[in-house]
């Protein structure tokens, strides 16, 4: 695990942390951090309790199972290749947009609101939850999503990337446009 004092090492000029290809598999908790936060490709297996990271965390390509509740982002979550995560819970705050492309990503909350994009592009995600709102634009290609739910909300464009959807309710509210 790496303490508080050895994280020193590894913060820049401006705040940012690059952990990146390292072999830690833990952070202390109650960590608030300054900067970006890049933790892609290594070996962390969990976050701490606590965690506040006022800049981008990247956990791209880590063995991360589950975000602890509570944890904030002031910027975007960036979850790609995490395919040990299934389950994206409840009572994480992101300020930016969230990537699970190519995760293991099987649920996603009711209500869920990403103040950005969302891309959930190659994941066996089947369902998108009731009351879904994306401030941004929706990536779902290659996924397993073949419905849209009725109460869905996207300020951006729905990017379906080939995929087949067979329930399109006319509810939705799309401000942009929809593109196969």
């Amino acid at each position: 695990m790496l303490n508080k004092h050895r994280l020193i090492n590894h913060i820049d000029s401006y705040g940012n942390i690059s952990l990146r290809n390292t072999n830690y598999t833990e952070l202390p908790d109650n960590l608030e951090l300054k900067g970006d936060v890049n933790l892609a490709n290594s070996k962390i297996k969990k976050l701490p309790k606590g965690l506040v990271v006022n800049g981008d965390l990247n956990l791209a390509n880590t063995v991360i199972k589950n975000i602890p509740k509570g944890t904030q982002v002031k910027g975007y979550l960036n979850l790609a290749g995490t395919t040990q995560l299934k389950r994206y819970t409840r009572g994480i705050k992101v300020a930016g947009f969230i990537n699970f492309a190519g995760s293991g990503l099987t649920e996603l909350p009711p209500r869920l609101k990403v103040n950005g994009d969302l891309s959930v592009i190659r994941t066996p995600l089947k369902t998108l939850p009731k009351q879904l709102v994306v401030k941004g634009n929706l990536f779902l290609g290659h996924s397993q999503i073949t419905s849209l739910p009725d109460d869905l909300v996207v300020n951006g464009n729905i990017y379906l990337g080939g995929r087949p959807i067979t329930v399109f309710p006319e509810s939705i509210k799309v401000d942009g446009y929809i593109f196969k």
